[in-house]
């Protein structure tokens, strides 16, 4: 996990000029952010891995008032407060959230799985169950697919990172086994090379039940 904290690090400055503007040229992932935003409204909204705060800016300007951003890189966290200081952001792991039980309304993730493998993603999932209120949502975003990227130079810059893909079904298994009901899953084909990397994207929205999530049996 170091190496990619420290690749996303060295990147933090040229992803941010890059990507600031992304959500003007992808109306669909603004539409799964707008509903978030009617179902959450004035609550604790979290952005997960929220990079430069690209997607925070976007939640709060569509009248999230709560939102806040998360995200375990130093850099990408100094890149987010410079460019929005009316948002707070928090660098912290996913898996080791500081935040209370049940004290969120809801998460939105978009592509803040990228760099999990798929069989730790219940780890995520679980973390996620305990800081989320009982009927609060999740809307998460990721590449769909089964393949892994591998960047040992990105922007010329040396990195070290692993970009994962997840099948769709398999990410809704992992979510009703760590304490949510999936209400809506959906697929869309890329958008065009100069609005994002050629991948299918795959889309959920989960409600956190009622009853608390039981930790699955680690596998052999």
């Amino acid at each position: 996990m170091s190496t990619v904290r420290q690749s996303y690090d060295a990147v933090a400055q040229e992803y941010a000029q890059r990507l600031q503007d992304e959500l003007a040229r992808k109306p669909f992932d603004r539409l799964m952010l707008q509903h978030l935003v009617e179902l959450v409204g004035d609550g604790v909204l979290c952005d997960l891995g929220c990079g430069p705060g690209q997607v925070a800016r976007f939640l709060k300007d569509e009248g999230a008032s709560g939102v806040f951003g998360v995200d375990f890189s130093e850099r990408m966290i100094e890149q987010a407060r410079a460019a929005h200081p009316d948002i707070p952001f928090l660098q912290e792991d996913f898996l080791h959230l500081s935040a209370e039980d049940a004290s969120w309304d809801g998460v939105a993730a978009f592509y803040s799985i990228v760099n999990t493998p798929t069989h730790k993603l219940a780890g995520i999932f679980l973390e996620l169950a305990r800081v989320v209120k009982p009927g609060g949502w999740l809307t998460l975003a990721f590449h769909a697919g089964h393949e892994t990227k591998h960047l040992d130079t990105w922007w010329e810059q040396p990195v070290d990172i692993d970009f994962h893909y997840h099948h769709r079904g398999t990410v809704d298994r992992l979510l009703r086994a760590s304490g949510w009901r999936v209400r809506d899953t959906m697929e869309r084909a890329p958008y065009a090379e100069d609005v994002e990397y050629p991948s299918r994207r795959g889309y959920m929205r989960a409600e956190r039940v009622i009853s608390p999530p039981a930790k699955p049996k680690a596998s052999g």
